[in-house]
């Protein structure tokens, strides 16, 4: 049995399912969006996005009580909250940490599709760039 299963038997099917329809076009749109951070004409707008898709993986992995998917959104939610105050300071560093997670939080989403059981976080993760 694995997280799917356990997440089906402790929520309403569709209450899953609708969060891995979202998950699955979240993570896919966010990488793109991350590497159009390097493009200055649309950083600010890139940074919100990017914002909006941390928060909703967030609150979600939290009311799933999935704790180690909602405390990685947290992290890259507090980045682009960093980053909103000041866009000058998208770097390499921070795009670099920020493909981590969106890889990461990828995974997560095809482990939690395939009913497997979720990686430990990478310890790339940890590392947040200053």
């Amino acid at each position: 049995m694995g997280i799917r299963t356990r997440l089906e038997q402790q929520f309403d099917y569709d209450i899953v399912d609708e969060f891995l329809d979202h998950f699955d076009i979240m993570t896919e749109v966010m990488e793109p969006t991350i590497i159009a951070l390097e493009k200055e004409p649309l950083r600010d707008e890139k940074i919100n996005e990017l914002f909006r898709l941390f928060h909703n993986i967030k609150s979600a992995s939290s009311f799933l009580r999935l704790e180690r998917i909602q405390l990685v959104a947290e992290l890259a939610e507090e980045m682009m909250e960093r980053l909103r105050s000041n866009s000058s300071n998208v770097d390499a560093e921070i795009i670099d940490w920020l493909l981590v997670v969106s890889d990461q939080l990828r995974d997560w989403y095809l482990q939690i599709s395939n009913d497997g059981e979720l990686e430990d976080t990478s310890p790339k993760i940890l590392k947040i760039p200053e």
